[in-house]
């Protein structure tokens, strides 16, 4: 019995400590009127407008950051890009003829530390374009 309530506790301190119990608490968020999701370095939103205008947008906005794209796709909806020391990964997918969803992903160092600064700032020069 003892060994279970042992089993148990290291069990729900091991799922504490890695975070994924922060992650409901950090999900929903607000920018610019808009309602995303959010973790540590990924940022996804649906927005009412094509994924042609989405990718066209977020292709202008990385160019304007002096980005380079690495990789553009879109048929597939995605983008790659090196934004000074950090990766961004962009998905773009149409939910249907009139939303999309768009999905912002950035890391530094070799891919390994979450750049949530980076990401967050992409997305909100997203929302600006977007609303315009």
């Amino acid at each position: 019995m003892r060994k279970i309530k042992l089993a148990v506790m290291l069990s729900v301190l091991t799922f504490a400590l890695s975070a994924c119990a922060l992650a409901p608490l950090v999900v929903g968020g607000a920018a610019g009127g808009a309602v995303y999701s959010t973790t540590s370095d990924h940022i996804k939103d649906v927005f009412s407008i094509s994924k042609e205008h989405a990718f066209e947008t977020m292709v202008g906005i990385i160019a304007g950051e002096d980005g380079k794209i690495t990789l553009s796709s879109i048929t597939d909806g995605k983008i790659e890009a090196r934004l000074g020391d950090s990766l961004l990964f962009v998905a773009i997918s149409p939910l249907n003829e009139t939303s999309t969803e768009v999905s912002i992903r950035a890391k530094k160092h070799m891919e390994l530390i979450p750049d949530k600064d980076t990401a967050v700032r992409i997305y909100r020069a997203f929302v600006r374009e977007v609303m315009k």
